[in-house]
């Protein structure tokens, strides 16, 4: 397995905010709020629920590379 780079941590991170600052911005909630409300089953499932799922996996991509990031300073 291939270790990820900096750069690579760097781009995810600026992709994964740049989603989730347009859901925070449609839907006027932030992304920690959101996903809180979202893990606990609190939001419609109807029309939105692919808007969702998506901000959802987008946040997770966001929280897991800043924990990469974190680690790789720590290490580096």
């Amino acid at each position: 397995m291939e270790k990820i780079t900096i750069t690579e941590i760097l781009d995810d991170l600026r992709a994964a905010d740049e989603i989730t600052r347009r859901y925070e911005r449609w839907f006027w909630l932030s992304s920690a709020d959101f996903y809180e409300l979202y893990m606990q089953g609190l939001l419609d499932d109807g029309e939105h629920l692919a808007d969702f799922t998506k901000w959802a996996g987008f946040h997770e991509i966001k929280l897991d590379r800043e924990v990469v990031l974190q680690e790789h300073l720590i290490n580096y």
